[in-house]
């Protein structure tokens, strides 16, 4: 029910509730008024009568006969007339007679005036109840009574009074009615500017004065639901590259007015129409109707198209690039929520392979899809006994025996299968399961070290370790807490370091690599080449290994700049007094032409692939027996590529 029609039906109600109690309360006071007024017209009645009757009854006449004649001019409206004398009735008149038992009345009437109330009052009759008002008859020794019915219709006063009252009540009726209207109308339409503010604030973005995420959310499903069956409807989600080292360089202020003006240069490109909203932060979204993929793609490059011109705010000139993902209705979502969230992943998939535009891709997502669920059941699996560490054997080059072995962590999802670290190890370190993760790995592997000690094969472990476990500082007392509980000396633990994580706080990673190689600890860098490491800095870190990255060494013996690559490395690590690994030895040609540039150690799977713990001990009999080459133990394992 609408606020105009509740204001008037309230103020209606009230004003009739009023009305109903002052009209009681006028009754009230109408019926005491009234009473004391018939008392009143009877008593003159009486007088009037009394007065007159007096002469025919001197001058003969019967007394029934002047009664009659005096009652009916001077007190028409009275029911009953009654002549009283000593001995009891003397003459009766009036329209009551055939009702009233006459001289019974007069006996109760004579009664009542002996008792004390001689003037008028109220009597009890079976014709129901009647005032009556007593009066000497001049100059004769007689009493007038005059009767009149109690329940007979009101006075003129009455009636006067009533007949107002109603005139009244309507008026005020109508009146209040009018100002309801007046009420209603100006209320309902302050609260509607109220409202439409509210709600324009409530859809709309602050700081561009776009519609919201909200707004956007409404326009799509609308359009979702009213959309016909050969109908496409387009979403762009725009995001501005960079915009973080912008605000962080030069300003909230200034992104804000940046924000201003990417906003308005997008809207001007616009064809009419086109719906163009602020998701938030620095991400905008487009969404345009009845269109097809080859007119949105058309869109999108002119949106990229009016970023060319560089944006000057505050005197400072900028070039912006953007990452815009494309989603359409139906072949990719079928509803507002989905059509977004496939929009979002595309333009994440633009921005990761580092291009402008991306429509949305299915097979790219179920991975994305994947790696939700995934994060979701990772600290489960690592209570619940679901991850296993896998190794891969490291053999020396100068000497061909097996040197150590790296561990490498698997989730065996009871769904599925056995799942590689690349897919949630970036998830451990999102989701702050990184830690549990990591000692969970460090235990497994020192256990699984000191079981091949007892069993004759006194090698080492490398463990890889992550940015945020470099900065838990609780894993130098953790790794100290295992070494002693397993017993293995510290030179046996390798802890394997990506050289981008090194890079990010250069002097942190060297406090805490110098903290741990005090312990014994051996230090390695992994995917070294990878990175931008600086030379000045390796000379002054505790490394006593680097590891090559794999990229390289598969690629050397068909490139000279990678096979330069190895052999740089090789050099600088003897210059530096470091060990070298070379990863993703995958044939015998390579393993001898890095045997031939004193390259340490190796590993890949022409010598081993990874194999879970349970398998490492017989191929080291094996191995160590030189009852198989590398390749030959590699295929005896069966060990599956993973």
């Amino acid at each position: 029910m609408r606020l105009s029609t509740q204001l008037l039906l309230g103020i209606v109600g009230i004003t009739v509730i009023t009305q109903s109690i002052l009209g009681l309360i006028a009754y009230w006071i109408i019926a005491d008024v009234d009473k004391t007024y018939a008392f009143q017209t009877l008593r003159q009645q009486a007088e009037d009568v009394a007065h007159n009757v007096a002469i025919p009854l001197v001058t003969g006449d019967t007394d029934n006969l002047a009664l009659e004649q005096t009652h009916r001019y001077f007190a028409p409206t009275a029911d009953l007339s009654l002549i009283l004398d000593r001995g009891g009735l003397r003459g009766a008149a009036g329209t009551a007679l055939p009702e009233i038992d006459q001289k019974s009345l007069a006996e109760r009437l004579q009664q009542s005036m002996a008792g004390g109330n001689n003037t008028s009052g109220q009597i009890d009759l079976p014709a129901g109840k009647f005032r009556w008002v007593a009066t000497p008859v001049v100059g004769l020794p007689l009493q007038l009574v005059l009767l009149h019915h109690a329940g007979a219709s009101g006075s003129a006063l009455t009636a006067t009074l009533n007949s107002r009252f109603f005139a009244t009540s309507l008026a005020i009726l109508w009146v209040a009615v009018w100002i309801a209207l007046l009420f209603a109308s100006v209320i309902s339409r302050k609260l509607d500017q109220k409202t439409s503010a509210l709600r324009h604030q409530v859809t709309h973005d602050t700081l561009t004065g776009l519609p919201n995420r909200s707004l956007l959310y409404e326009e799509l499903s609308s359009a979702i639901s009213t959309a016909e069956a050969t109908a496409n409807i387009a979403l762009m989600v725009i995001d501005i590259n960079r915009f973080k080292h912008i605000n962080d360089t030069l300003g909230y202020d200034f992104g804000d007015q940046l924000l201003l003006e990417i906003g308005a240069r997008i809207r001007h490109i616009l064809p009419e129409h086109t719906f163009l909203a602020r998701l938030g932060g620095n991400e905008f979204a487009v969404y345009l109707a009845d269109t097809s993929e080859q007119q949105a793609t058309a869109c999108t490059q002119h949106i990229l198209a009016a970023m060319h011109t560089p944006f000057t705010v505050n005197q400072v000139e900028l070039e912006v690039s953007l990452s815009i993902g494309l989603a359409l209705f139906p072949q990719h979502a079928d509803d507002a929520d989905a059509l977004v969230r496939c929009a979002d992943v595309a333009m994440h998939q633009a921005r990761e392979s580092h291009t402008s535009c991306s429509i949305y891709n299915g097979e790219k997502d179920s991975h994305s899809v994947r790696t939700l669920l995934l994060g979701a059941e990772l600290r489960s699996a690592i209570s619940g006994g679901q991850l296993v560490l896998f190794y891969q054997p490291k053999i020396s080059l100068d000497k061909g025996e097996v040197s150590g072995f790296e561990a490498l962590v698997r989730w065996d999802h009871p769904t599925l299968g056995l799942i590689p670290p690349d897919e949630f190890i970036d998830l451990a370190e999102q989701t702050g399961a990184i830690q549990d993760l990591t000692n969970w790995v460090l235990e497994e592997a020192l256990y699984f070290l000191r079981k091949l000690h007892r069993n004759g094969f006194s090698l080492g472990v490398a463990v890889n370790i992550s940015t945020q476990s470099l900065r838990d500082f609780q894993l130098k007392p953790r790794i100290m807490e295992l070494l002693k509980s397993t017993g293995i000396a510290a030179h046996h633990l390798t802890l394997e370091i990506t050289e981008n994580v090194m890079m990010q706080d250069i002097d942190f990673a060297q406090e805490v690599l110098e903290s741990l190689h005090k312990l014994g600890l051996h230090i390695s860098i992994d995917d070294f080449g990878t990175g931008f490491s600086s030379l000045a800095y390796l000379n002054h870190l505790p490394v006593d290994e680097l590891k090559v990255d794999r990229s390289f060494v598969l690629r050397m013996m068909n490139s000279s700049e990678d096979l330069a690559i190895v052999e740089s490395v090789v050099e600088l690590a003897h210059t530096l007094g470091c060990s070298v690994v070379a990863e993703g030895v995958e044939d015998r040609e390579v393993l001898t032409a890095l045997g031939d540039m004193r390259c340490d150690s190796a590993q890949g799977y022409h010598i081993a692939k990874p194999q879970p713990a349970e398998r490492i001990q017989p191929w080291l009999e094996d191995y160590t027996a030189g009852t198989a080459s590398p390749a030959e133990a590699r295929m005896s394992t069966g060990s599956p590529a993973i």
